[in-house]
């Protein structure tokens, strides 16, 4: 991608005047509804960019990718104060922005405080035991590490074996039609399976019906997020989703 000079223009004001605003998104049991967790999300001025993925690919582009993404993440931590307590806020990040000390140094400022990372890498990682070490930091001071888009590349799977994550975040293209599809059925049951056996909370991302809701808590997923339970939008008061 190449950036004209307003594109990078936009980038630059949208850094230095922390020009984002965080929704976000919960994670709630399938079962009962009660909200689990919510995902912060960035959203930007349509006059800047006209959407979150443009605005982070244009980032990456023009140099500036982890910049943009600690803004994103000090900008959702504001809000901490406001997360009901029996529930944590997960932020994305790369593995580049990870591997940065000034954004480790942040979420480490912030540990104790019901967080959890989640990894959006999906090109090969060739230095694991650094980013190994620094998720390890994380963890020992309490902050949990998740990775997002399992089964939807090499990537998720590499993270997932090389990390051991506390949480799997099962690809909106494994829950979209599950109803209907065997093979993403049997994929999500051994995914099931196999977070039991690490001790790993399974989410499913992406859904959008009442029956892809039932047949994955029919499947044994517990948790999940998705236009059919919640949109993102602000912090709610209360921690439970009606649906």
């Amino acid at each position: 991608m190449t950036l004209t000079m307003p594109a990078m223009h936009n980038l630059r004001e949208i850094i230095d005047f922390q020009a984002i605003q965080p929704t976000f998104q919960p994670v709630v049991h399938l079962e009962d509804g009660l909200v689990q967790a919510y995902e912060a999300l960035a959203r930007f001025d349509e006059a800047h960019f006209g959407s979150p993925a443009e605005a982070f690919a244009a980032a990456m582009a023009g140099g500036v990718g982890v910049e943009l993404e600690l803004v994103a993440l000090e900008r959702a931590f504001d809000y901490l104060h406001e997360m009901p307590a029996e529930a944590w806020m997960s932020a994305n990040l790369s593995v580049e922005a990870l591997l940065t000390p000034r954004v480790a140094d942040t979420l480490l400022a912030h540990a104790g405080r019901n967080i959890a990372v989640e990894l959006t890498e999906h090109t090969q990682v060739h230095d694991y035991p650094s980013l190994i070490t620094v998720t390890e930091q994380l963890r020992a001071a309490g902050i949990l590490i998740a990775v997002d888009d399992a089964g939807a590349g090499f990537a998720s799977l590499s993270h997932i074996l090389q990390l051991r994550p506390d949480i799997i975040k099962l690809d909106i293209t494994l829950t979209r039609g599950i109803d209907i599809d065997p093979v993403r059925m049997a994929l999500a049951r051994s995914l099931v399976g196999f977070a039991e056996d690490i001790g790993a909370m399974l989410i499913a991302e992406g859904i959008e019906t009442l029956a892809e809701h039932e047949k994955l808590r029919s499947l044994g997923v517990r948790l999940g997020q998705g236009y059919f339970m919640a949109r993102p939008g602000p912090l709610p008061e209360r921690a439970r989703i009606t649906y």
